[in-house]
């Protein structure tokens, strides 16, 4: 009987969760990471319709820090091109996360805005990506959030991300409410 008390608790509790918000429990549950980034090509064309316009392309790499989640310690390089007015404009691209077969790319795009702090330069990134393509131990990673960042240094920036993430969740199938559990059946399925 007490093992029966406990499986009527279980299913209540899941019960519970499975009647809720889906999307306000996968909004509670927050993906987040950041890398840190240098600067391996960097080319710069002007444009003579202003002074300071200039079209950027540039690639970075780095590595990627994701404390508990599957970008943790992957290699990362971004792809870019800016639009930039004194230091001011659009930004957009693609960044690959990687190792081995594992391989997750999202687009992002986002503002670059520059101020003087101190007399200085002071560059901030800000925007929102999108997951492309995910495959190998990284294959079905959905989603999308936002990004931020700054400059370390004249070639080297840090950039700080966060995304609702997929939730691994528990269905109880409705005959497990009238079966013995035995013959109760549950799967394992995941919320995005």
């Amino acid at each position: 009987m007490h093992t029966f008390t406990r499986l009527s608790a279980l299913i209540a509790a899941v019960a519970m969760i499975g009647l809720g918000s889906t999307a306000a429990l996968a909004e509670s549950v927050k993906d987040t990471g950041s890398y840190e980034a240098a600067y391996t090509k960097r080319e710069m064309q002007p444009i003579p319709d202003q002074d300071g316009h200039v079209l950027m392309l540039t690639e970075a790499s780095g590595t990627a820090t994701n404390p508990g989640g599957p970008l943790d310690g992957l290699s990362m390089n971004q792809r870019e091109t800016a639009d930039l007015r004194q230091g001011n404009g659009r930004q957009q691209g693609y960044v690959i996360f990687g190792k081995d077969s594992d391989q997750l790319i999202v687009k992002f795009e986002g503002d670059v805005t520059t101020t003087l702090k101190d007399g200085q330069p002071n560059t901030t990134m800000k925007g929102s990506y999108a997951v492309v393509s995910a495959t190998g131990a990284l294959a079905g990673t959905q989603g999308e959030g936002n990004y931020s960042g700054y400059f370390t240094a004249e070639d080297k920036f840090h950039i700080d991300w966060a995304r609702p993430k997929s939730v691994r969740c528990l269905y109880v199938s409705p005959r497990l409410i009238s079966s013995s559990p035995s013959t109760s059946s549950r799967s394992e399925g995941t919320m995005r």
